[in-house]
């Protein structure tokens, strides 16, 4: 079984819709998954509980019982979890990283954001995980390429020593419309270009999950 934590220090990330499509679309590659909300807050069941469909399931936890729970997954026959967190870097940032297989780190393209993502940073690369980070709510690109808002934030993270996400998820408004009625993009919008670039997110991943 594969774990896969979304970790982020900030709120606003994008952090849970960031969980939501790469639950729903390693399942649509094939994958059982499973969805672990170890958020307070409850933004991923509150998306679940809004959702028609019964997959990917879903367990509410913390960090304290992450570890077990997977173990227990595993042998009933999951392949993937997907593990959204609570938006700080703590004593369980560390724990969550050693379980997990693959920690993504959402991030916007602004310096206050990426300044804030060097510590989560610090945290996985402790642990010796394996570590994405990916650009959200970038502008969207054009014909000449990605805006250089999004160029730019790619050069500044370079100094942390951590590998940036081929593609960047721009600001689609498909996003929210099917977050909002419990479903994915490529669920809401299958042919919308948020579904095509976050599809392309997904190949990284699971290229790294292998």
């Amino acid at each position: 079984m594969k774990v896969i934590a979304v970790l982020a220090r900030k709120g606003g990330s994008g952090k849970t819709t960031l969980a939501v499509h790469l639950g729903v679309l390693a399942q649509a590659a094939g994958r059982r998954v499973l969805f672990f909300d170890l958020d307070p807050q409850r933004s991923l069941g509150s998306w679940w509980d809004s959702r028609e469909a019964d997959t990917p399931p879903l367990v509410q936890t913390d960090a304290r019982r992450l570890g077990e729970l997977v173990k227990v997954a595993g042998a009933e026959g999951y392949d993937v979890a997907v593990v959204d967190t609570p938006p700080a870097v703590t004593f369980d940032t560390a724990r969550v990283a050693e379980i997990a297989d693959l920690a993504i780190v959402p991030l916007r393209p602004s310096i206050l954001d990426i300044r804030a993502v060097a510590d989560t940073v610090s945290v996985v690369q402790a642990t010796r995980t394996r570590l994405l980070l990916v650009l959200n709510s970038v502008l969207p690109p054009t014909d000449a390429g990605e805006a250089r808002t999004t160029t730019d934030a790619r050069e500044a993270l370079g100094a942390l020593g951590a590998p940036v996400a081929d593609t960047a998820l721009a600001q689609r408004l498909d996003y929210t419309r099917a977050l909002n009625g419990g479903e994915a993009v490529n669920e809401f919008a299958p042919d919308s270009r948020a579904a095509a670039e976050v599809a392309r997110l997904w190949r990284e991943v699971e290229d790294m999950i292998r």
